[in-house]
């Protein structure tokens, strides 16, 4: 049995980033299948489409967290702090902005799918 070792935050934000890399990207692919099977269909229900806005807004959250994981990974490796700014601007969700930077999970639901979806 291999001796477990301690692993640096760096490499686990790291590891953190690349899954959400990953899950972005899959959730970005659903959405866009999604959007053509709807279009191809048909006219789409409502709530077809508030399914496709709520899987589009799980889209931008996951790309907000994976672009802040990046973010904080490089941080990690520089052992240094992350710069406030810099974070706030990468993130394009309110939601996400008052969670990381204010904290607080109820953040995350104060964002709600709203207006027209965009089939790409």
């Amino acid at each position: 049995m291999p001796v477990a070792t301690d692993l640096p935050i760096s490499a686990l934000l790291s590891r953190l980033a690349e899954t959400l890399d990953g899950l972005a990207s899959r959730t970005a692919q659903m959405q866009d299948d999604l959007g053509a099977f709807l279009t191809q269909a048909g006219h789409p229900t409502r709530a077809q489409l508030r399914e496709l806005q709520g899987l589009d807004l799980i889209h931008q959250t996951l790309d907000d967290l994976r672009a802040a994981a990046h973010l904080a990974s490089d941080a990690a490796v520089r052992q240094d702090h992350i710069d406030i700014v810099a974070l706030a601007d990468l993130l394009r969700l309110e939601s996400c902005r008052i969670a990381l930077l204010q904290g607080g999970e109820a953040a995350l639901q104060q964002e709600k799918p709203t207006g027209e979806v965009d089939f790409f």
